[in-house]
């Protein structure tokens, strides 16, 4: 009775210890994107994650937002369809080892990193361009439509993952890629082959947009991504 009781007091220890190691680095962390709530240029999100440390190099990370707002550099004056937009990404990353001396400092969820990521992002939206209908006119005609957008793409990323205070982290990452675009308008009389689509003069975000609702089918891009999140990790 008394090996018993010997051997579960042993046994507690030892789980005890065997948790306690297990435990001193934080393994999950979820995180809130700030800048996706003001990203007028796709759509803006509430978008959020969550990570998760498969070894002490390696995480898989994935992530979700979904349009809550109309973007300030949508000017279309019609609702042919109601705006909607949500974007997902999976992530697999590698974090870089650190090292003092000849000892190697355990890395989990810290640090400079690299990965690869998948996404895919589906934008309903109104759209409006004005334009010349045929080569040699000076008319110029307004045209309202709907875009659907379905996207799919790739990138490659290196980011930093540091600890705040606490058990907060912000995370910075920058990331090229390539992307392929699925679009279909509604409602849309301009046709890209006799007629001459309006452009201002020099760098423009929202002509840039124009340009892409209206190339209708399928279309392929590089694709650039860069952002901040917060996050915590537990």
């Amino acid at each position: 009775m008394k090996d018993s009781i010997r051997f579960l007091l042993l046994s507690a220890l030892l789980l005890g210890f065997s948790l306690t190691t297990f435990s001193q680095y934080e393994k999950q962390n979820i995180k809130f994107s700030p800048l996706s709530l003001v990203d007028d240029v796709s759509f803006p999100a509430i978008q959020a994650g969550y990570e998760k440390s498969l070894s002490e190099r390696f995480s898989i990370y994935n992530e979700a937002g979904i349009r809550y707002r109309r973007s300030f550099l949508e000017n279309a004056d019609t609702s042919f369809i109601n705006g909607f937009g949500f974007r997902i990404k999976s992530e697999v990353r590698y974090y870089m080892p650190k090292s003092f001396g000849y000892e190697e400092i355990k890395t989990v969820l810290n640090g400079l990193y690299l990965a690869a990521n998948v996404f895919y992002k589906r934008d309903s939206h109104n759209s409006s361009i004005s334009y010349h209908p045929g080569e040699d006119s000076l008319l110029v005609k307004n045209d309202d439509f709907a875009v659907r957008k379905n996207i799919f793409g790739v990138n490659l990323l290196i980011g930093l993952q540091k600890k705040l205070v606490n058990h907060f982290c912000f995370d910075i990452y920058f990331g090229l890629g390539y992307r392929i675009r699925f679009i279909n308008d509604s409602h849309l009389e301009f046709d890209p082959k006799i007629d001459r689509l309006i452009k201002p003069a020099g760098y423009d975000i929202k002509a840039m947009m124009k340009d892409v609702d209206v190339k209708k089918g399928i279309s392929y891009s590089p694709s650039v991504t860069m952002g901040l999140r917060l996050g915590y990790r537990f």
